[in-house]
C-alpha cells in the first residue's frame, strides 16, 4: 500500500532570530538531546533508503588532514560523531548551538572518537567571531534556514582550501498532510521557514559565496507500520513544539492527531513520512 503520507521536519535546533516564522518556543525539543537522538535514531531505522545522510554528505571528501572544523547547529553532536572519525587526528570540532544542554553529548561524541571538542552556546546570527580562513572544514545540518544570513561569514571563517557541507530539506517534504491532520497553519510556517533555504534554492543562494558547488539528492522516505506505532509516536512527540508552540516534546498528543495518526494505520497498513533532503558540498569561498 502507498501508506499516508506524512509531514517531515528536522533540524539541529537552533533558535530563530526574531523576525523568523517561528519562535524558539516551537524547538524546545532540541534542548533534550538524550530525546534528539533517540529520534534520530528511530528516523535511521524507519528509513527507506538505506544510505546513512551524513555519509552520503561526506562522500567523496578527503578530510583526513583537516584540523580545523566548525559545525554550526550542532544539536547533540549528530554530524561530529561520524565526521570525527575521518578528520585529523589532532583535529578540533567546534560545535555552536543554542541550547548549552547539547554541550556534554556533543563533547562526549567527539572525544569519543579521540578528537578534541570545544562548544560554543550562542545563537547563530550574521556575524561569527573567528579570523578569517580559520576552518578547514565547516559543516551545517538541517539548520541553515534558520540563519541563512551567515553565509557570507561561513565563506569568510572558511579557508581557501576547505569545504563547506550543508543539509537541507526538499520544500516538498516538508508540510505533507499537515493540512489534512489539522495543523494547516503549522504546515504554512514550516514551509515559509523551509523556503529560506532549501534543496530547491540552495544552488542560487550558495553561488554567490562559493565558486564550485555540488548538489547531492537524498531520496528518502521513512515508514511506520502498525507494528511500529510506538516510534511514530515517539517521533511525532519529539515535533509537537513545532507543530503547536509553546508545547513540549513530553505533553499528550492532541486527539485529532492521535485519531488521524491510528485511522491511516489501520485503514491504509502504514504511515508513510516523506523525507527527501539535499546535500551541498561547497568548495572556493569567494569572500575575497
Amino acid at each position: 500500500m502507498s501508506g499516508a503520507s506524512w509531514q517531515r521536519f528536522e533540524s539541529a535546533g537552533k533558535m530563530l532570530d526574531n523576525d523568523e516564522t517561528m519562535s524558539s518556543s516551537s524547538l524546545s525539543s532540541y534542548r533534550c538531546p538524550l530525546i534528539h537522538e533517540a529520534v534520530s535514531a528511530i528516523i535511521r531505522q524507519r528509513s527507506t533508503n538505506p544510505q546513512d545522510i551524513r555519509e552520503v554528505a561526506l562522500d567523496g571528501l578527503d578530510l583526513s588532514s583537516a584540523q580545523r572544523i566548525l559545525d554550526l547547529g550542532c544539536g547533540f553532536g549528530f554530524m561530529a560523531e561520524v565526521l570525527a572519525e575521518r578528520v585529523d587526528p589532532e583535529a578540533t570540532i567546534v560545535g555552536v548551538d543554542a541550547w548549552a544542554s547539547n554541550e556534554g553529548l556533543f563533547v562526549k561524541k567527539v572525544t569519543d572518537a579521540g578528537r578534541e571538542a570545544d562548544f560554543v552556546c550562542t545563537k547563530v546570527d550574521s556575524r561569527l567571531p573567528w579570523p578569517d580562513g580559520q576552518f578547514d572544514v565547516v559543516v551545517c545540518c538541517y539548520a541553515l534556514y534558520f540563519f541563512v544570513d551567515v553565509l557570507p561569514e561561513i565563506a569568510r571563517v572558511l579557508s581557501p582550501n576547505g569545504v563547506f557541507v550543508t543539509i537541507t530539506h526538499t520544500e516538498g517534504s516538508v508540510a505533507g498532510q499537515l493540512p489534512a491532520a489539522g495543523f494547516a497553519e503549522a504546515a504554512e510556517a514550516l514551509l515559509k521557514l523551509t523556503r529560506r533555504f532549501s534543496a530547491e534554492n540552495g544552488l542560487q543562494l550558495l553561488s554567490s559565496h562559493f565558486g564550485e558547488i555540488e548538489q547531492i539528492d537524498y531520496s528518502n522516505s521513512l515508514r511506520f507500520r502498525p507494528e511500529d506505532a510506538d516510534d511514530l509516536f515517539a517521533y511525532l512527540r519529539f515535533k509537537l513544539p513545532l507543530l503547536t508552540p509553546g508545547s513540549e516534546p513530553d505533553d499528550a498528543l492532541p486527539d485529532h492527531l492521535t485519531r488521524f495518526v491510528h485511522t491511516a494505520l489501520s485503514h491504509l497498513g502504514e504511515v508513510v513520512v516523506e523525507k527527501d533532503d539535499a546535500v551541498f558540498q561547497c568548495r572556493k569561498p569567494l569572500w575575497r
